[in-house]
């Protein structure tokens, strides 16, 4: 069970290091959307199972993990701060000319009624998500275009020398 158990953490830890530490060695921000998303909380979950922690609390976080990941559907943003974010979200809506309503701070409405809100889950780790609700073909085209720039815009970001 034990030799399970390091293998297993194992593969977790390489899991890890090539979807964040690699791209963040090469100074490029990580976006980590759908499945990668949803992965990555899982395997960190797991990963900090592994420390000890009994398996009724990791079962309730895996849940919990899932209930988020297929409510919110996020994407995260690491590596960038949140005025970047922020200035990739201004900057691709103009590229695809999408209509953006700013609500608060953090906060657009993008299109017709789509709502975009960027959350920040630690100094430089960030919550895209994107609650599309267009009613015709025409914008949900320009959202799916937006968000794809919006993609691109992020990691074409490069980090600095800190």
């Amino acid at each position: 069970m034990v030799i399970v158990s390091v293998c297993a953490f194992g593969a977790v830890v390489a899991i890890l290091a090539h979807l964040v530490i690699l791209p963040l060695a090469k100074r490029r921000p990580v976006l980590l959307r759908g499945a990668e998303a949803y992965a990555l909380g899982a395997l960190a979950i797991v990963a900090v199972a592994f420390l000890g922690i009994g398996t009724l609390p990791v079962l309730l976080l895996l849940v919990a993990q899932l209930v988020v990941a297929r409510i919110w559907r996020p994407w995260l943003v690491v590596g960038l701060a949140t005025k970047q974010v922020l200035a990739a979200v201004i900057k691709a809506s103009t590229m695809v000319r999408v209509k953006r309503l700013v609500v608060d701070d953090r906060t657009f409405v993008m299109g017709e009624r789509s709502t975009l809100i960027v959350r920040t889950v630690a100094p430089r780790i960030q919550a895209v998500t994107v609650r599309v609700s267009a009613s015709n073909e025409t914008g949900l085209k320009k959202i799916a275009l937006f968000r794809n720039v919006l993609r691109k815009t992020v990691q074409n970001y490069s980090l600095g020398r800190s």
